[in-house]
């Protein structure tokens, strides 16, 4: 038991290297509007603070000119002049930076070349959807192997539904391959659930929740706050991790009294620093904790476990769907691009379970350890790392 804890101390204590590895994605909406002497080009390019702060920007009021300068140098619209003043917003409520700027064109063929970040991270992907002579045309996902765009007739005619499912079945494959957040929940699932029956189920679970709200939050119906909902990812790991750890050790007393002193001790310190933002929340998250811990220690019930992993689903759907949203698909794309993504998504969990169930085959038969032991060692870790994240995007 006195391993287990020095191990989740330790991996806290370094889990602050995942950071790095945040996906790294921005975004734009380019309007265009062609006349027969010039063309008018509108440009809006979001990412997220915490992306450029992990691409080594280190974003600061003071920087602002630096950003700009690098923004505008690294996305080339060929034979087209500045025509406006960038303006730079920075929203605090979801966590995004946004440029805006116009372009005076010649009246020919607009071409882009798309260079920023790739000499920082070669993953970074950037999507940038398109509304030329106020028609929604296919968007486009730029990457370090495809950096180029034209409005030339050959291009467009041969962007489809297709291309469209094609684009977002890589990208969904991508986000959930570099989210380790996601897979780290995954991974608490697997670590509860050996038995292949219960695997499937709590698997399907959380397929269900998060595909419901991958399509609002793509829809644009619901759009929480992303900061609250990439630290709720950070809480759905602990609160599965600490279930893993209490269901093996017979421990869920114990461990439930530790989540609530810790969640009180938080409470007061909020409290006490003033800090209001998401108070009533995190209230609720902890009445919330104590009652599930309680609940199941009590009952043992595994469809409780089914319907809160599903809740959880529900909550990383939302953070899937922070991409889609934030791309504005045209409307005669959205079901392929839903639906690429979605699946795209469900390819890494996929892959994750075999991994996990072939380790699990060796481990168990070769190497004769106890599954048991290492399960309470990889909980604890997971526990530690979810309250890493939890508290690092909280604030």
């Amino acid at each position: 038991m006195k391993k287990s804890y020095l191990l989740g101390f330790i991996i806290f204590l370094v889990s602050s290297l995942l950071l790095s590895h945040q996906r790294s994605e921005s975004y734009s909406k380019i309007s265009i509007e062609r006349d027969e002497d010039f063309s008018q080009i509108q440009v809006e390019f979001s990412l997220q603070t915490s992306v450029l702060q992990n691409l080594d920007q280190g974003y600061s009021n003071t920087q602002e000119d630096k950003f700009i300068n690098e923004i505008l140098e690294g996305f080339e619209f060929k034979n087209c002049d500045l025509d406006s003043i960038p303006f730079l917003k920075n929203s605090f409520s979801t966590g995004y930076l946004s440029l805006f700027w116009r372009l005076r064109c010649a009246p020919q063929d607009i071409n882009i070349k798309f260079n920023v970040f790739f000499d920082k991270d070669s993953s970074h992907t950037h999507i940038a959807t398109f509304l030329i002579d106020s028609k929604p045309f296919p968007e486009k996902v730029f990457s370090v192997s495809n950096k180029e765009w034209s409005d030339s007739e050959k291009y467009i005619d041969k962007a489809g539904d297709l291309d469209s499912f094609y684009d977002y079945l890589s990208l969904g494959f991508k986000h959930i391959l570099s989210g380790f957040d996601h897979l780290a929940f995954l991974l608490a699932l697997l670590v509860l659930s050996l038995p292949i029956k219960k695997l499937i189920l709590i698997i399907t679970g959380f397929t269900i929740g998060h595909s419901l709200t991958l399509a609002l939050g793509a829809l644009n119906l619901i759009n929480p706050s992303s900061q609250l909902v990439e630290a709720l990812i950070g809480y759905s790991i602990i609160i599965i991790a600490v279930e893993c750890v209490s269901s093996i050790t017979k421990s869920y007393k114990l461990h439930i009294n530790i989540l609530s002193l810790m969640w009180f001790i938080l409470l007061i310190g909020l409290l006490f620093l003033g800090y209001q933002k998401f108070l009533i929340g995190l209230i609720g998250m902890g009445i919330f904790s104590f009652c599930y811990l309680n609940l199941i220690s009590r009952y043992k019930d595994f469809s409780l476990t089914i319907f809160v992993t599903c809740l959880f689903g529900l909550i990383h759907g939302f953070g899937f769907a922070g991409n889609l949203s934030n791309i504005g698909l045209m409307e005669g794309r959205l079901l392929p691009a839903i639906f690429g993504f979605n699946l795209g998504v469900e390819l890494g969990p996929i892959l994750v379970v075999i991994i996990f169930l072939s380790i699990s085959l060796i481990v168990n038969r070769f190497l004769k350890q106890d599954l048991d032991q290492l399960r309470v060692y990889a909980a604890s870790g997971l526990a530690c790392i979810g309250t890493f994240w939890f508290l690092e995007r909280l604030f």
